[in-house]
């Protein structure tokens, strides 16, 4: 709350809520504490008023023992009198004489109460002490004491028995304790409301692939207007970065392929069908590079919608177009699985897969497994398999493993690089291991709901 100092001059404003957020947890902290010393110094203040069980039969005990003295010193005319007198608003005392006999089979006697007054004072017991309640309930106590004549004092507690100073501690500790808590967690959490605002801006980022992203309001401490602002700032600058990776890839995509084009144009008008032969082989790699790393660079720019597409067919396709080349292929699985994909996507992924197979391994072998909710394939080659520690080294871009996975078979390391992020791209997982006695395994986990837009 700001408010301002000053005549003449230009005003100076005095904020007594701190702008930082290390000041306003102070500020919080601090008036919690306050908040407690204030409340137990008024509440143990006035449970001081409260005497516990014990100090009061030890009271009881010595205002009895001190009646029953002075009565049995006192003539018995004048006891009756003197009865009266040492009453007072604690203890009402009275005295029988042995001609007005006491009903002392009373149903709720105390025996714990006379043991305890017993305990404080020894002649309470040699007088035959008898203490006993209206109710088994009841805070108030009567009871009897015998002189030596036979005759007995009477007296009378109320509310000796009641546990106020347990009922009243534990009240104001709850009071103290409830509104600490309250007050407090109101407070944190205004506080922390703009921190969960930016977390949560923060994750639309890491998970959104078209940039629909939301500009953080800076507001709140000035820490936080701080990281909200940079956060602004970082979105723009990423934004920025992938408009201008776009143009790039669309201008590389179309000043490289009109090149290639045209050699390959002129290649075939060559009378030399050897030389022929060599250059549209080159041109043929060219291209494949190419169309792998635009793949790859395209990544999540791709603008491909999720649609409903069979993987079956999809496979299929793809092993028979290998068949026809003369390798061998086989599937092995239902014949048909509906899923939510990006056809297109899905179709690279398995194409880069059953190529290694057939490129590396000399065949591929896919089988698909469902449980309706996801489905699992597994394309297997009979290969010399992948190292055990090249196997998480090969899903990144650009890594080729030396020896049979040469840049000789057309590899550029893309292939399982651009798998890894389609799959990931559509709810995903991909596992690699080598089965003894074959090759490679590839096997890639896919939800067949609706894939992450």
């Amino acid at each position: 709350m700001p408010f301002s100092l000053g005549g003449g001059h230009t005003p100076r404003i005095i904020r007594l809520w701190p702008v930082g957020l290390v000041g306003r947890v102070s500020v919080v902290l601090l008036a919690a504490v306050i908040l407690v010393f204030v409340a137990s110094a008024f509440f143990y203040e006035e449970a001081e008023t409260y005497i516990d069980d014990d100090s009061r039969i030890t009271q009881l005990a010595e205002e009895l023992s001190t009646d029953l003295r002075v009565l049995r010193t006192t003539p018995i005319s004048q006891r009756g009198l003197l009865g009266a007198l040492l009453s007072d608003n604690g203890i009402s005392v009275s005295w029988r004489s042995a001609n007005q006999p006491i009903d002392l089979d009373q149903p709720h006697r105390l025996r714990q109460v006379e043991e305890s007054l017993i305990a404080n004072d020894r002649d309470l017991g040699k007088a035959d002490i008898r203490v006993w309640a209206d109710r088994a309930d009841s805070s108030s106590i009567h009871g009897s004491l015998q002189l030596a004549d036979g005759s007995r004092l009477a007296f009378n507690v109320p509310g000796i028995l009641k546990h106020r100073h347990m009922t009243g501690g534990l009240a104001s500790a709850a009071i103290t304790a409830g509104a600490v808590a309250i007050a407090a967690a109101m407070i944190v959490r205004s506080l922390s409301t703009p921190l969960r605002a930016l977390a949560q801006v923060a994750d639309s980022i890491a998970k959104s692939d078209d940039m629909q992203w939301t500009m953080v309001d800076e507001r709140g401490p000035r820490e936080v207007r701080g990281l909200a602002k940079a956060i602004n700032k970082m979105q723009h600058r990423i934004r920025r970065l992938i408009n201008d990776r776009t143009e790039i890839l669309a201008a590389v995509s179309h000043d490289l392929r009109t090149p290639l084009a045209r050699l390959r144009l002129r290649a075939g008008f060559m009378d030399d069908e050897e030389t022929q032969t060599a250059i549209e082989a080159d041109i043929d790699e060219m291209e494949a590079m190419v169309t792998g790393v635009l793949a790859y660079l395209a990544g999540d720019l791709d603008p491909e919608p999720v649609k409903q597409v069979d993987l079956v067919a999809i496979l299929n396709t793809l092993l028979d177009s290998q068949s026809d080349r003369g390798r061998e292929t086989s599937y092995t699985g239902p014949d048909r699985c509906q899923a939510m994909v990006r056809p297109l996507a899905i179709k690279r992924v398995f194409a880069n897969l059953i190529d290694n197979a057939c490129n590396y391994g000399g065949d591929a072998h896919v089988t698909l497994e469902t449980d309706g909710r996801q489905a699992v394939i597994a394309v297997i080659d009979d290969g010399p398999g992948i190292p055990e520690a090249e196997l998480e080294k090969v899903l990144s871009a650009f890594y080729r493993v030396e020896g049979s996975r040469s840049r000789a078979t057309g590899g550029m390391g893309l292939g399982l690089a651009i798998v890894t992020r389609e799959v990931g791209r559509a709810g995903g997982k991909v596992d690699l291991r080598n089965v003894p006695g074959r090759g490679l395994c590839v096997e890639i986990t896919l939800p067949l709901g609706v894939a992450k837009a």
